[in-house]
């Protein structure tokens, strides 16, 4: 217990961790992606994102994602493939040991179905569309080196679709500062 208390608070005073402007950072690591209806949740899949520090408190992000998931629904088996490709902007609260921030990304999301079946012969057929995105979230960033950082993020993902559907996507992951 002690030993956690120590590192919390060694974390907490850490320098901020806010960039100077024209700063890139990199950062990856696995999501979760609850499901809407599709299958029973797309479960864990991964994200990358690269960012540029536009000012001290924005930062301009890119970030892909994919999340696949197979469930068996009778005698079918539905593979369904969730992929995202998103932009938008990340704003810092302030600085200080453990940097909170809010995002609002937009873009596409891919969703790929596959279903198949052996019974009573083989077979297979698939869909694919691609849809407008919206995701709102936010998380927390914390310092471990000069150049590594951790991020703890959650989000709200809105998937266009034809009846739209909604996601919560869950991630940890390395951020790296160039």
């Amino acid at each position: 217990m002690a030993g956690a208390v120590t590192l919390l608070l060694l974390i907490h005073s850490a320098p901020g961790l806010a960039e100077e402007p024209g700063a890139i950072n990199a950062s990856g690591g696995y999501s979760f992606l609850s499901g809407a209806g599709q299958t029973d949740g797309f479960g864990l899949g991964w994200f990358a994102e690269g960012g540029w520090q536009a000012t001290t408190w924005v930062t301009v992000v890119g970030e892909v994602s994919r999340h696949r998931r197979t469930q068996d629904v009778g005698f079918l088996d539905v593979e369904a493939t969730h992929q995202a490709a998103l932009a938008g902007a990340r704003f810092h609260l302030r600085r200080s040991g453990i940097l909170p921030f809010v995002h609002l990304l937009a873009g596409v999301t891919r969703l790929d179905l596959v279903a198949r079946t052996s019974v009573p012969v083989e077979a297979a057929g698939q869909d694919a569309a691609t849809y407008r995105t919206l995701q709102l979230g936010g998380g927390i960033e914390t310092r471990l080196t000069d150049r590594f950082g951790l991020r703890l993020r959650a989000d709200y993902r809105r998937v266009f679709t034809d009846g739209g559907t909604n996601h919560i996507h869950v991630g940890t992951g390395l951020l790296y500062r160039f």
